[in-house]
């Protein structure tokens, strides 16, 4: 039987644009939730868990890539996007939010910084 995923473009830009609207850090897709969660720059604890985990599912090979995505831009603001290729994960939410109905765009999966430097930082200390 097949997977039915409901997804709208609407809803994930609304996602996007109240994250911003509360200042979010960073902003990540959450598969099981099909919604967008992020962290304020005061949540520095789950933060950091967040990232400690990111670290440990690419040393045990669930991420199979990672990279800094292209500069996506949602109403006037330019967020930096750092990719995360899960084995055998799509994120059609991604895909959606490109809105160039390539199905490759589901390959990763976003986690949204405000900040370009802040993304560089952590992909480098990712990939140490």
């Amino acid at each position: 039987m097949a997977t039915v995923i409901g997804l709208s473009l609407y809803e994930l830009q609304q996602q996007l644009t109240e994250a911003i609207s509360a200042g979010a850090a960073i902003v990540y897709y959450v598969h099981t939730l099909q919604a967008f969660n992020y962290f304020l720059p005061g949540d520095r604890e789950m933060y950091a868990n967040e990232m400690k985990s990111l670290r440990k599912q690419l040393r045990r090979g669930i991420i199979v890539d990672i990279k800094a995505g292209e500069d996506f831009h949602i109403y006037g603001k330019t967020l930096y996007p750092l990719d995360v290729k899960f084995d055998g994960v799509s994120c059609h939410a991604y895909m959606l939010l490109h809105q160039q109905g390539d199905i490759s765009d589901s390959i990763f999966t976003p986690y949204f910084f405000s900040n370009r430097d802040k993304r560089d930082a952590f992909l480098r200390w990712l990939l140490r």
